[in-house]
């Protein structure tokens, strides 16, 4: 198991999507398990539709994913030698030739010495293909063709296990005449299966996919990324829907619950794994996460008690700024006023006298005040609903929210006071 080696190759024409991301954590966990060593492998030969640009995008949401390399990046641009060399080894055994391309420039052919075969994939077992015609080994413009590349560089860096998604099976084929012309040993293949909408269909951004930058843009936390993906094609022995760290999940994944049949992404679920990934967050934590989506500084000194406040509802990191301003923003009581039950002044009226010289320094302080107010209630009578419901609206203006001692600490007993007294004012004026 020592010797197993595995890489992730992306091209640079386009940002990192999550079938990328997927096949990059699968490889991953595949060297982690075995012991082995991953590899990371930019395949830049096609000059027209390649940049820098994306380059260091695919390595920076690699990076953010928590994915390390044990070698590389290796680029293929840069490996020029040793692709000419591989193709003078198939030249001399007379299976190449020069040849007309569809631009009408001279490019370098592969002719296979048979048209059909077959190979063993690891998920499906034998795969038969047939009638593979000639193809490009060496482009018009001197680069290598990605198939001919791809197995010059799998040979020559030791790669023991290819793994990546069923839509390279028709590469495969193409592949294995190339390793038998070249008289050298395959390496195991694995297949992925597809990664389909919910609709069934292949995956795309009408089923709410995007890339991997444009999730890490929306808020998403790369374990709740990881932990969905990793299912997409794999399931725990136990079930086991979610994992909190990366590490927690290579200490659990096997190799054997791989499949080849297609996986569903639904993004409702991955939403709903986001959420719990972002609840199991310390404060501290989960403060410093949100530095680069808070549009505007959490209340000065109370910051910590503000994303405790808002962490229940928080769906993604963007949402923080909305939900801290459903508690901080100005109210608009005559949305509310004439709404309120009868005993609401009463309650105002107690509230805004017990809140005079209090000191609600954290949400425990704050939930035995609220406590303080309940069991004053009960002895009047007052209902809780009709206690806790008019003061949320006179704190928030809103029906629903964080629990009520969040509401206290979060405003400051000063804040919340005015307030209170100015709901009272407008229902002495209604």
């Amino acid at each position: 198991m020592s010797e197993v080696r595995v890489r992730f190759a992306p091209s640079p024409t386009g940002m990192l999507h999550l079938g990328g991301a997927r096949t990059a954590l699968v490889n991953y966990l595949f060297a982690r398990h075995a012991g082995g060593e991953l590899v990371l492998r930019i395949e830049d030969t096609d000059l027209a539709r390649g940049s820098e640009e994306f380059k260091r995008a695919q390595l920076k949401d690699l990076d953010w994913l928590g994915l390390r390399f044990d070698r590389g990046p290796y680029r293929q641009s840069e490996r020029g030698p040793v692709y000419e060399q591989a193709a003078e080894r198939l030249t001399e055994a007379a299976f190449t030739y020069e040849a007309e391309d569809e631009a009408g420039r001279r490019a370098l052919y592969f002719r296979p010495p048979r048209r059909n075969g077959t190979f063993q994939d690891a998920l499906r077992g034998e795969v038969r293909f047939s009638k593979i015609e000639d193809f490009v080994i060496r482009k018009s413009d001197g680069t290598p063709a990605y198939n001919f590349a791809a197995v010059v560089d799998d040979w020559r860096m030791g790669i023991t296990h290819v793994i990546r998604g069923e839509e390279h099976l028709p590469n495969t084929a193409r592949q294995a005449l190339l390793y038998r012309a070249l008289d050298l040993s395959e390496p195991e293949f694995v297949h992925l299966g597809l990664i389909l909408g919910t609709d069934g269909k292949k995956l795309s951004k009408r089923h709410g996919a995007a890339s991997v930058a444009e999730y890490r843009k929306e808020g998403y936390l790369p374990e709740a990324l990881v932990s969905y993906l990793a299912l997409l094609g794999w399931s725990h022995p136990e079930g086991k829907e979610e994992f909190d760290r990366l590490d927690d999940l290579v200490g659990e994944w096997d190799p054997s619950r791989l499949g080849a049949s297609p996986a569903a992404f639904d993004p409702d679920r991955l939403l709903f794994v986001n959420a719990r990934s972002i609840r199991a967050l310390a404060p501290e934590e989960l403060l410093r996460r949100l530095g680069p989506f808070v549009e505007e500084p959490l209340p000065e000194g109370r910051e910590l008690i503000a994303v405790e406040a808002i962490r229940e509802e928080m769906r993604v990191l963007t949402e923080a700024s909305r939900l801290v301003r459903e508690i901080t923003a100005p109210v608009d009581r005559s949305a509310f006023v004439h709404e309120l039950p009868e005993s609401s002044e009463t309650v105002f009226t107690h509230v805004a006298e017990t809140l005079e010289d209090r000191v609600l320094e954290d949400v425990e302080v704050a939930r035995a005040f609220v406590g303080e107010l309940r069991s004053w209630a009960k002895g009047e009578g007052i209902k809780t609903r009709d206690l806790l419901h008019p003061l949320r609206l006179a704190l928030t203006g809103r029906d629903r929210g964080p629990e009520m001692a969040y509401l206290f600490a979060v405003l400051g007993p000063e804040e919340a006071l005015e307030r209170i007294e100015r709901a009272r004012e407008a229902i002495i004026r209604a």
